[in-house]
């Protein structure tokens, strides 16, 4: 078995890069253990692990041990070794899918099922027991096997293998929350921030995630280039909290019972549910407010401007209760239908001008 203490493990590690034959058979002596279990663990232990197995072997001594070279001591040659024959077997199961797709299928779930399980999770944080998370979960998997397993068969052989089936689980995940989800929006004020922010904010006030820096880094690794620590989280939770409420959405009293008179006994009245929005709802509505009002006064503004017909039409046509048929206009206006037509479509223009400039501002 392989030692505790890290140093042992160097020089082991040195010596066999150094090619001391008998180093080399120590160091496979030593960390057979270690490679079987993981390859137990992702391809079984039938004559597949066995092949697996000694692919791992193989993979550990191409090119004088190549991949044994950035082992630096500082943690346990364990949990290095893991790593490395996960990335061999990865890099098997990626030729498996070029040489027979459909013989694959089952290695891949379970080489991945639990990574991408956990991400799901981490998506659908509140769906624990109504089975979305099933659902979610074999909606990736019916995204990876479509057209012949083209996502998986893109892999161009750059970079981690690992990496780029897990990064595609998590794009098709964000794309199932946007789906099942389509109204929420974020409001305006984290809309602007760094992508970070913004995801701190849906993990905190969406999901109902502990706002906890520690656990926030956990759950947010994986998806960044490079995962931001716990202080980096830290300050962005501070910039968060000078904008909006960071608090999940379920904390605010939108069931808090209110009383609606004090003929009850005990003078307590009557209560019933206060409906009144979260801290999320009561913000964005009350952008909304802002938005229509700013765009109120430009129209108002802009209108001043307008040729007096122009004024009249629009006038009529945003003080109709119904939308108001083209000859009504007409004969409000004492002008022809064709006349009317002409002025609805100018109209139209304008306010799409007025829109856009607005929306730039």
């Amino acid at each position: 078995m392989l030692q505790a203490n890290p140093r042992p493990e160097l020089d082991l590690v040195k010596a066999v890069l150094a090619g001391d034959s008998a180093a080399a058979q120590r160091f496979l002596d030593a960390t057979a253990d270690t490679l079987w279990s993981v390859v137990v663990k992702l391809e079984g232990d039938g004559p597949e692990g066995e092949q697996a197995f000694l692919g791992v072997i193989e993979g550990l001594k191409a090119d004088g041990y190549a991949r044994l070279r950035p082992f630096d001591g500082q943690g346990r040659l364990s949990t290095y070794l893991a790593i490395v024959a996960r990335d061999i077997l990865a890099d098997r199961l990626a030729r498996s899918f070029v040489e027979a797709p459909g013989k694959s299928w089952s290695r891949f779930e379970r080489f991945f099922g639990t990574d991408i399980r956990r991400r799901v999770a981490q998506r659908f944080p509140r769906e624990a027991s109504t089975g979305q998370r099933d659902d979610a979960y074999q909606e990736v998997c019916l995204k990876f096997i479509e057209d012949n397993y083209r996502r998986i068969r893109a892999y161009d052989g750059l970079g981690s293998f690992t990496g780029f089936i897990l990064t595609i689980a998590e794009r098709i995940l964000i794309d199932l929350v946007r789906r099942d989800a389509p109204r929420r929006r974020l409001p305006a004020a984290v809309a602007r921030l760094p992508q970070l922010d913004q995801d701190i904010y849906t993990a905190i006030v969406w999901n109902m995630h502990a706002a906890d820096a520690d656990r926030l880094a956990m759950t947010l690794r994986g998806r960044f280039e490079r995962d931001p620590d716990a202080a980096e989280i830290g300050a962005a939770m501070a910039r968060l909290a000078e904008l909006v409420p960071l608090a999940p959405a379920t904390a605010s009293p939108r069931n808090q019972l209110v009383s609606l008179d004090s003929s009850g006994e005990d003078g307590e009245g009557l209560s019933v549910p206060d409906s009144g929005g979260t801290p999320e709802d009561q913000l964005l509505e009350s952008e909304e407010e802002q938005t229509r009002a700013s765009l109120l006064a430009a129209v108002k503004a802009a209108a001043a401007e307008l040729p007096p017909q122009d004024r009249l039409y629009l006038q009529i046509v945003f003080s109709a209760t119904d939308p108001m048929p083209a000859r009504e206009i007409a004969r409000a206006m004492q002008l022809p239908v064709e006349e009317v037509y002409r002025l609805k479509q100018r109209s139209q223009r304008w306010l799409s001008e007025i829109a856009t400039r607005f929306g730039k501002k």
